[in-house]
């Protein structure tokens, strides 16, 4: 018992309860976590589709507004993380009540295991190569799924604090490797015209690559909180925000893009070759990957953790490795594209819903733990009000209603206005305890 003790507590990541001061970090370290994702392979692949369909110029105008949007959202999630300092699991036992709660953190969880299958299946298909490419030999594809989990569980394991160290690491050496990729780039001639279009076989509308830019980090925006709620002061989240979604990501696309459609081709890893990168393609692409995997396994089992309290975190990390390796063997990075648009369709109505809750219904009223037992099982109003934001940007995409042409932004235009009456509607009719007023 007493080892088990000792090994929760050199683990403690707060995942139920509020983040001592003493812990907190400052703007540019938490930053640099999510800089990590931005490295990951599937925004290389981002920068190099929307590239290929739009061109150049109107590609790069896309990233930025794509950027702005989810740093500005970013920032507000993140100082609901910062002001309450619990994980977002644990805020939204306050929004959605606490079975309410449970099953948008069940969607979560499934979704970042979703994203852990992806970044194995590419860790995987290209350490295979690397191999084949060594030692003239592969072994099977599953073994490199289950020596990857293995190790990025280990990795996990250590929690936010050496999440943060090895993304500190790994982030300056990963945007050395892109920028030598885009260095390399500008020796041919980019192509931006009509015909170096539709490359990927993919058409994209200058909306839709607008939402593909916010939908490819939309989860680690609703999440925010799990990382700001380390933050010391409202700046930094706002460093932590714009740091990873405006800036590190922003060049990570316009790089890809160049990179696309200087070589005229959409496979990343056959452009870095191209382009001379040799084996440090291969590191770039492994080394993301990984990265990438860590922070997905680590705000996976916050969200189970939240869930199912009495679990230890760390029995909840290894059980999350092993359905992550599960998850591999589905091959999600097939449909790659639907994943990611079904993600932000699903998860933006989310932040719209919390947000509003903290800064309308709670004025900014931190959430204390100790009064989560006065919560109700459900809060109605949130899920139809999330229900109601997934069906118009269904919508939306079919093109019967349509406001701003970018999905993920008609669902929240929708849902947070569509939250707040029917929460003030409501509150006319009888009192609500399904969010705690404090």
């Amino acid at each position: 018992m007493a080892d088990t003790n000792t090994i929760d507590d050199l683990l403690e990541d707060y995942a139920t309860t509020p983040v001592p001061q003493n812990k907190t970090h400052n703007g540019w370290r938490i930053g640099m976590v999510n800089g990590g994702l931005a490295f990951a392979v599937p925004g290389l692949i981002t920068g190099l589709e929307i590239g290929s369909a739009l061109g150049l110029e109107q590609s790069i105008y896309a990233f930025l507004i794509g950027g702005f949007i989810l740093s500005v959202l970013g920032t507000i999630t993140g100082y609901v993380g910062m002001k309450n300092r619990l994980s977002s699991c644990m805020t939204m036992k306050f929004v959605f009540g606490l079975q309410g709660a449970n099953i948008v953190s069940l969607a979560f969880v499934l979704s970042l295991l979703g994203w852990y299958g992806v970044n194995i299946n590419l860790f995987s298909e290209v350490a295979a190569q690397f191999s084949m490419q060594l030692f003239d030999y592969a072994p099977p594809i599953w073994t490199f799924d289950i020596a990857a989990s293995i190790m990025i569980t280990l990795t996990t394991l250590w929690g936010f604090r050496f999440i943060e160290r090895v993304s500190s690491l790994f982030v300056p050496i990963l945007f050395l490797l892109v920028a030598y990729m885009l260095y390399q780039s500008l020796g041919y001639v980019v192509k931006d015209t009509p015909s170096s279009v539709g490359l990927t076989g993919i058409d994209f509308t200058f909306g839709e690559a607008v939402s593909a830019v916010v939908g490819s980090f939309i989860v680690s925006v609703v999440l925010m909180p799990d990382f700001s709620r380390f933050a010391a002061k409202p700046k930094d989240t706002v460093i932590a925000s714009f740091l990873p979604f405006m800036f590190i990501s922003n060049f990570v696309y316009i790089a890809a893009a160049i990179a696309g459609l200087a070589v005229v081709n959409s496979d990343i890893l056959v452009v870095m070759l191209t382009l001379g990168l040799g084996v440090f393609a291969f590191v770039l692409l492994i080394a993301s990957s990984a990265v990438t995997n860590v922070v997905n396994l680590y705000s996976a089992a916050l969200g189970f953790n939240a869930i199912k309290p009495h679990w230890s975190e760390w029995k909840i990390i290894i059980v999350g490795g092993v359905l992550g390796a599960v998850m591999a063997s589905l091959n999600l990075l097939d449909n790659f594209t639907g994943f990611i648009f079904s993600l932000s369709i699903l998860f933006s109505p989310v932040a719209a819903i919390y947000i509003v809750d903290f800064f309308f219904i709670q004025q900014q009223k931190i959430y204390q733990v100790e009064h989560l037992n006065q919560i109700a099982a459900f809060n109605f109003q949130a899920l139809v009000a999330w229900v109601g934001g997934i069906g118009f940007a269904m919508m939306a995409n079919k093109g019967w209603l349509i406001l701003t042409g970018i999905e993920v932004c008609d669902a929240m235009l929708i849902t947070a206005p569509l939250y707040l009456v029917i929460k003030k509607l409501m509150a006319t009719k009888k009192p609500q305890n399904s969010t705690l007023s404090l």
